[in-house]
């Protein structure tokens, strides 16, 4: 049996936006933000594993500026083409290099993602790249699965951690300088499994690089 290979996201962008699952699960995280941050029209924000944008689009409107960063290329494509179609001109696309996590390399008022810290291996390091990455006072904001067995994707290839336990990251969060480190729990995800109807909790963490 051949083993499985990771998700080409750049060939997944052209469908990428066609899962209602997904899409629910972007509005539900972007509200979750929005209500959870103060957000204002002076932020310059950064979206780190941005896709095609169903997060950052929702929220770009409430920030001077948000660049979208991904590694496909197909997804900043994607990104692009519905940021030119809704008028927003305060979106740009950044395609990361080959390698270890980067940042362009501006200071931000606001870092944030949804469902990528799974996707990489090196937690801690990403957490210290985004604190490098954000201003004093600034905010960070992460929504990824609680711990869970394994069974949430149908294909493992690409996946580095089967969601997180709060605690944990909290100590990692703080590890790399964060304060004021909290979660809320931004929705669930339900599948179908064998067993039956599944849910999987999403949370968003919080926190703060000190002032």
């Amino acid at each position: 049996m051949s083993e499985a290979k990771p998700r080409d996201f750049s060939k997944a962008a052209a469908t990428w936006d066609a899962d209602p699952r997904r899409t629910a699960l972007a509005r539900a995280v972007a509200e979750a933000i929005a209500r959870e941050t103060p957000l204002d029209g002076a932020m310059q924000a950064l979206e780190f594993g941005c896709g095609t944008g169903l997060v950052g689009l929702q929220l770009a409107p409430r920030f001077a500026h948000l660049t979208a960063v991904d590694n496909a290329p197909g997804m900043l494509a994607a990104l692009e083409e519905k940021a030119r179609a809704a008028g927003l001109a305060n979106v740009t696309a950044w395609l990361s290099p080959a390698g270890p996590p980067s940042l362009p390399e501006s200071p931000y008022d606001l870092v944030f993602s949804c469902m990528v810290l799974h996707h990489v291996p090196g937690t801690a390091e990403l957490l210290s790249l985004f604190f490098r990455g954000l201003r004093p006072g600034a905010i960070l904001a992460l929504a990824d699965l609680d711990a869970e067995d394994g069974s949430f994707h149908d294909n493992p290839a690409g996946i580095a951690h089967h969601g997180f336990d709060r605690n944990q990251l909290r100590e990692l969060a703080e590890a790399a300088g964060f304060e004021a480190v909290r979660f809320v729990t931004a929705c669930r995800i339900t599948k179908k499994r064998e067993q039956g109807p599944r849910g999987y909790p999403v949370f968003l963490l919080l926190a703060r690089r000190p002032a």
